[in-house]
Parts: C-alpha cells; sequence; structure tokens
C-alpha cells in the first residue's frame, strides 16, 4: 500500500498539511503517516535523559498522537467510513535526526507516494526565504518523491485549478505521469504553461516536439489548456502568472545535479518556491 508521508512540527501550517493529506487519503486510498523528526530530547523536564531513550520517545510519540488526533480528519483518523473494505489509516511515528536527512531517507522508499508539508511551520522565518523554511526546501530539493509544499497561513488548500510549468516536452510528460494519481484524486483544471525561451530557435523546435506529440501520440489524454508566457525571468513570470490566472498548485520538476552542476547551473526552483504563496508541488524527474 503506497502511503502520504507528512512531517509534524506542531505548528498550525502542519496541522493544515494534515488534514490535506487526510483528504489526499481518502481521495487516493493510499496511507497517511505522520512523522515527527526530533533531536533525541524532549525539553520538558529538567532532568538531563540519555538522547534518544524509551522515555524521551514515549513522550514525543504522544504528543505526536495528541496532535495527530486533534487535527486529523476523524473518519481517516479511527478508520469509521462506511461501505468501503480498503479504509485509509494514519501511522504515528518519530524520528530521531536531522529533519531534512530523515525525510528524504523516507522519501527512497517503494511505498511513499508524496510527501505532504507546511513551508515555515513553528520557526521564524528566514528573510532569504519568506515563504518556506529552510527544512521544506531542503526535502523539496532533495526528496525522491514528489513534495507537495503548503504555504504558512492559507489554511488547507482547496485545488481546483493546477498548472505543470515545464521546459521540454519529455520534462511535460514525465510530470504529468508521476502527478496522475493526484489528477484523478483532485480533478482539478489542468494547464501546461511554458516560459518562452529567448532564443527564438530553440523555442520553435520545443514548440514542434510538443504539437508532434499532440498530434502523433494523441497527449495528453485529458482535458487541458496550453499556456506559452512571455519572455523573461522565469521565477517572476511563473509567480506573476499563478497569481493573474487563480492557480491553486504549480506544478515543478526538478533535475538531479550533481555538486559541480549545483554550482555551474541556477536552478529557478528554490527561488519559485521561496516565494510563491501558493502550494507548490515539486517532483523529481530521472534526468
Amino acid at each position: 500500500m503506497f502511503k502520504i508521508i507528512v512531517p509534524i512540527d506542531f505548528s498550525s501550517t502542519s496541522a493544515d498539511a494534515l488534514k490535506f493529506g487526510c483528504y489526499l487519503a481518502d481521495t487516493t486510498g493510499y496511507d497517511l503517516e505522520a512523522v515527527h523528526v526530533h533531536d533525541g530530547y524532549d525539553g520538558e523536564d529538567a532532568t538531563v535523559f540519555m538522547k534518544g531513550s524509551a522515555r524521551v520517545r514515549s513522550r514525543v510519540r504522544e504528543r505526536l498522537e495528541k496532535f495527530v488526533n486533534l487535527h486529523a480528519d476523524k473518519m481517516t483518523f479511527t478508520g469509521t467510513h462506511l461501505n468501503d473494505d480498503t479504509l485509509p489509516f494514519i501511522k504515528c511515528r518519530e524520528v530521531v535526526g536531522k529533519a531534512i536527512s530523515q525525510l528524504v531517507i523516507i522519501s527512497k522508499k517503494e511505498d511513499t507516494a508524496m510527501i505532504v508539508m507546511g513551508g515555515v511551520g513553528s520557526g521564524i522565518p528566514n528573510q532569504a526565504t519568506p515563504v518556506f523554511g529552510s527544512v521544506a526546501k531542503g526535502v523539496a530539493m532533495q526528496a525522491e518523491c514528489p513534495v507537495l509544499l503548503i504555504p504558512q497561513n492559507t489554511g488547507v488548500p482547496k485545488i481546483e485549478r493546477a498548472a505543470i510549468a515545464f521546459d521540454i516536452v519529455e520534462t511535460l510528460k514525465e510530470l504529468s505521469d508521476k502527478t496522475a494519481f493526484l489528477r484523478k484524486a483532485l480533478s482539478p483544471k489542468m494547464r501546461f504553461t511554458h516560459v518562452l525561451y529567448q532564443d527564438d530557435a530553440r523555442e520553435e523546435l520545443i514548440e514542434l516536439d510538443l504539437l508532434r506529440e499532440v498530434l502523433k501520440n494523441d497527449f495528453p489524454d485529458y482535458d487541458v489548456d496550453f499556456d506559452l508566457l512571455p519572455k523573461g525571468d522565469v521565477t517572476n513570470v511563473l509567480i506573476d502568472y499563478a497569481l493573474e490566472e487563480d492557480i491553486d498548485m504549480l506544478i515543478l520538476g526538478r533535475r538531479p545535479m550533481s555538486l559541480i552542476m549545483n554550482l555551474l547551473v541556477k536552478s529557478e526552483i528554490p527561488d519559485i518556491i521561496g516565494t510563491c504563496a501558493i502550494p507548490i508541488l515539486v517532483a523529481p524527474l530521472s534526468k
């Protein structure tokens, strides 16, 4: 059974992520797992316990279960849906370690369908990333499964319009495939969005490839609108587009890059997820 992971830091944003995770679990039939990554101390007692001791972990787990019980959809949490033999359920798990590294490890498991997490959480926003905190950005840029980021103070999102931003046709096809389970679960109005290249010749090749894919392979097999956006800074153009068109979820693809390539080639994704105030889904690409 596939599962949806919701990292919990006991903030209002992670409460919203949990509620939306419950909704996704209900609509997809996937299980839900609430995960709290901590340093091995709970800070509630003057007595110093050994890091990661059974007593500390038990208290952290109890706090996590209370949070989930308070904020989760009651039917999902208790498994009391009617006339359904495959009820989703919520598992609570506490993990000792660094948040980003532990969540990336979880993202690599075959049964992890996606991660749904809040942006800033309970920490103080960094001026460099006013919307999404460093943990959310780190997970989104390293996870091996799709990561849905929910901005602070937006509540539980209602996804009625979603846009896949793409540079080349291969990216578009892969993102369409990787997010098919969400599209079927949420049934949003879909849009394919492309920011025009500065190089006209390169842009012409991209548009010809797209036309060829549409005509020869009947892609996509669902209703969609195509939006070609004007040349400009990709981050600014996409953010303006999302706001002007009332997009509820922006879908981005992230290519794997080595450390050297990360230094040489700038990705727009950190800038977009750091400033865009709507839910963003970042999916890893195969190449």
